[in-house]
């Protein structure tokens, strides 16, 4: 089980051919809305992918928040702890991407930083995944997952991070305070130089509890990090890129979906690295990620590339997880 927290959206893309100039009008060749949120991303992948995920957020009691609803339902999202604010409108985040595919946001963050913690029994074994969205500002959001990774980590489950680039810029001792309460740190290496500059090790020295950073590098795969010294680097899949709103989310959930089912850190970032491939090729995540054939496609046709060799054993190992994945789903 994946207990995902933190922001849910509505993610409204406008295709560009390039960012506009202040005062100056552009016409988008698309428009598309998705369902979105970091934290959401994360727990849809998850589902998609064979991990039960439920979700603590929140959206307001309006037509888009309940498409929202909708649409994390219909990806196999558990949301019996999504929370309905008449107070505030849904998360808005309109997205400006340009052909290259990088994208610059603009949002509304409505009611999302209103989820409270909600009553319910912790499950006994399982994972925690803390979007740093959740980090930014002062909200009781920001409460509710303080005290829902003390909770999880003082009952024995697996807490992980993922804080974000706005977060390690305007909130850094908000991170850094969650930080001794997880077990996995999922960043990429902007956000990394800005928490622990050249040395993303100290982040061990800083969080008692933290076992892995896990250092995501677009193109060129992340880089594993143990407090035991282990290092290694997995590389990235080459997929046409259209989008990469969401590839560090679906990322994240194809990690946690190794560790999960019991795969080898390396083997669990080899996922990581292909569920955050498929994300790019398609706009946004939610209601568009390919799913888990796509993946197991994608795995099948490394392990037939020569140029993979030296990662076989890996890529075997992540195809053995993702079967019993779907073994285990359809159980």
């Amino acid at each position: 089980m994946l207990l995902a927290i933190g922001d849910v959206t509505v993610d409204l893309y406008l295709a560009l051919p390039r960012l506009p100039k202040p005062g100056e009008d552009l016409h988008a060749a698309r428009i598309i809305l998705r369902a979105g949120g970091s934290a959401a991303n994360t727990a849809a992948v998850a589902a998609q992918l064979g991990l039960p995920a439920r979700l603590i957020g929140a959206i307001g009691q309006d037509p888009l928040g309940e498409w929202v609803a909708e649409e994390l339902r219909a990806s196999g999202v558990e949301i019996e702890l999504l929370q309905r604010c008449p107070e505030a409108p849904t998360s808005v985040i309109t997205v400006l991407v340009t052909p290259e595919g990088e994208r610059t946001m603009l949002s509304h963050r409505g009611a999302s930083r209103l989820a409270r913690l909600p009553e319910f029994p912790l499950p006994p074994a399982g994972f925690v995944h803390l979007s740093g969205y959740a980090l930014l500002e002062e909200s009781p959001l920001l409460h509710t997952a303080m005290a829902m990774l003390r909770e999880a980590a003082t009952a024995g489950l697996h807490c992980a991070l993922d804080p974000g680039l706005p977060a390690c810029r305007m909130a850094p001792q908000a991170v850094r305070e969650a930080l001794r309460e997880v077990e996995i740190l999922l960043l990429n290496e902007a956000e990394a130089d800005l928490l622990f500059g050249l040395d993303p090790r100290s982040g061990f020295r800083e969080a008692p509890r933290l076992r892995w950073i896990v250092l995501k590098r677009g193109e060129q795969g992340c880089r594993l990090l143990g407090r035991a010294g282990e290092e290694q680097t997995v590389p990235a899949f080459r997929v046409p890129v259209l989008d990469t709103t969401g590839a560090g989310d679906a990322f994240d959930a194809g990690f946690l979906l190794g560790l999960a089912r019991g795969a080898s850190p390396a083997a669990a970032a080899l996922l990581g690295n292909a569920a955050g491939a498929l994300a790019c090729t398609v706009w946004g995540v939610i209601g568009s990620f390919p799913g888990r054939e796509a993946l197991e496609r994608l795995l099948q046709e490394a392990s037939q590339d020569p140029a993979w060799a030296p990662w076989r054993a890996l890529l075997e190992e992540a195809q053995t997880c993702l079967a019993e994945a779907q073994i285990a789903g359809e159980g």
